[in-house]
């Protein structure tokens, strides 16, 4: 009897400490339920619903790889629906749309009643451009939830309204966005979504004040303050802290790979186009915004003292842990990437400000500065749907073109400073004359000419931002000069001169 009520007892416990890990990840509160899930772990190391939940916490600070982990983990413990939807997840995340849709098939047939099972599908068929399929999906799913008076959720009618602007029925899409506005409650987050694809279904139809009204909207919820004064004097800090003569005294790395290449430049600036450009180069491979550096990066900032002179004013960060770090970057991007690849390139959109780290760890990188004319940068920023913590300047136009100074500025000091190619690639002259262009691009990067970086739109990859509806088309020049449709929005913002080539 006593061992029965212990067994209960630890039974109860565990129960309640699962409860307290998923009111804490509901919550956001991300460190506190991975410290908690650690201690489970402990006691219960081969608890496939412990293993879930870290991969939940994982995947909400970005840690796919290991999300990845705690989730295969799980299944080869007790396979469950749960772990199967989170690597579908995480595949759609990276871009591997048939991964990801037999993962989440498999989660389906587990629990066939799970409508978020289905918009998940159908959401990664949109982004892959499967359009036809992604409507086989929801329309059913709808007509099943009518004819049984059931309630149609908010993120179904969603996916529908985006496979609408896909299909180019525009109308369509922004009176199924109204109606998403008008009659249900909609959370902030989601309500900034509709307003973003509402833009996009205005400015393709050509009527641009509904287009910027919209996106106007959007941008005012949860906007976040942002300081242009402030953010100059991070990046002169920054410069005078990264000269010539201290890189010369910081750690070294003894990495002498060209694999990583790094792609730098404010959002919609090109940087996605680029990167489709060289992936589909058969000994190139892109990773898409991957964040390991900027993590690194992080982690030396917390770590600097400004009263030290280099090495010693990164602390414990010697050369050892540098080269730690650039062994590790190579090896997960070689195990990301398919073999044979020479070059993975990264498009992290904090590169700009990590140029000088980069150099430093890896000695024989490659550089590729994307440029766009930064009246279309602000227009393509504000009506992108950024809005978040990482970017905040996004939500004004003054605000954007101020970072594209900075932005600038940071790259001119890099080539001042860094011994490294950089190469500036013009997002006009790519688009407009890419038989020139794109091979000269592929030569930057030491690969022989393949025809089919200019037939880049045919792969079946998927790429993961917010230009996905718009690289998998082949080149077009419909977005250069873009502000010319909405000047009355921009008259009065001071925007830097730009060159239409840069020689």
């Amino acid at each position: 009897m006593m061992s029965q009520n212990l067994s209960k007892s630890s039974h109860n416990k565990r129960a309640a400490a699962i409860n307290e890990l998923r009111q804490l990840i509901a919550n956001g509160q991300v460190e506190l339920a991975f410290s908690l899930g650690q201690t489970l772990l402990t006691k219960h190391k081969k608890d496939a619903e412990v293993h879930f939940l870290l991969g939940l916490v994982a995947e909400q600070t970005g840690q796919m790889k290991i999300s990845r982990s705690y989730a295969t983990k799980s299944i080869g413990y007790a396979e469950h629906p749960d772990a199967y939807f989170l690597l579908s997840r995480i595949e759609r995340e990276e871009g591997n749309t048939n991964r990801s849709i037999e993962l989440c098939d498999r989660a389906i047939h587990m629990r066939p009643d799970s409508i978020q099972l289905y918009i998940q599908r159908a959401g990664t068929l949109e982004e892959a451009g499967r359009i036809r399929e992604a409507r086989e999906v929801v329309e059913p799913l709808i007509e099943q939830l009518e004819s049984s008076n059931q309630k149609i959720p908010t993120e179904l009618k969603f996916e529908l309204a985006k496979i609408l602007v896909q299909e180019e029925q525009y109308t369509n899409a922004v009176e199924l966005i109204d109606e998403l506005m008008t009659n249900q409650t909609s959370p902030s987050q989601m309500l900034r979504l509709q307003l973003y694809l509402q833009a996009k279904a205005y400015d393709r139809s050509n009527e641009y004040v509904s287009a910027f009204t919209a996106a106007s909207r959007a941008n005012e919820i949860g906007q976040l303050d942002f300081d242009p004064v402030l953010y100059e004097q991070q990046v002169t800090t920054l410069i005078e802290q990264w000269t010539a003569e201290r890189i010369a005294k910081f750690p070294t790395t003894s990495c002498e790979d060209e694999l990583p290449v790094f792609i730098a430049g404010m959002p919609r600036s090109g940087t996605s186009l680029i990167d489709q450009i060289v992936d589909a180069h058969p000994n190139a491979s892109g990773v898409g915004e991957l964040s390991t550096l900027e993590i690194f990066a992080h982690q030396l900032s917390d770590a600097y003292n400004s009263e030290l002179e280099p090495p010693k004013c990164f602390g414990h960060y010697d050369r050892f842990r540098w080269n730690r770090v650039a062994r590790s970057y190579i090896k997960s991007v070689r195990e990301q990437s398919p073999s044979g690849t020479l070059r993975v390139v990264n498009k992290a959109l904090g590169n700009n400000k990590l140029v000088g780290l980069i150099a430093c760890l890896f000695p024989n990188t490659r550089v590729i500065h994307a440029l766009r004319d930064p009246r279309d940068v602000a227009i393509s920023c504000y009506m992108g749907g950024f809005n978040d913590r990482r970017h905040p300047w996004t939500t004004r136009l003054d605000w954007i073109t101020s970072s594209w100074d900075q932005s600038l500025r940071m790259m001119e000091h890099w080539k001042d400073v860094l011994d490294i190619p950089i190469l500036d690639v013009c997002y006009e002259d790519l688009v407009t004359e890419p038989e020139i262009y794109v091979p000269q691009l592929i030569e930057f990067l030491g690969l022989t000419w393949d025809p089919a970086c200019l037939e880049f739109h045919q792969s079946n990859r998927t790429v993961r931002t917010l230009s996905y509806d718009q690289v998998n088309r082949p080149i077009y020049t419909s977005s250069v000069s873009r502000h010319k449709k909405y000047m009355q929005y921009i008259d009065g913002v001071k925007f830097s001169d730009y060159p239409t080539q840069l020689k």
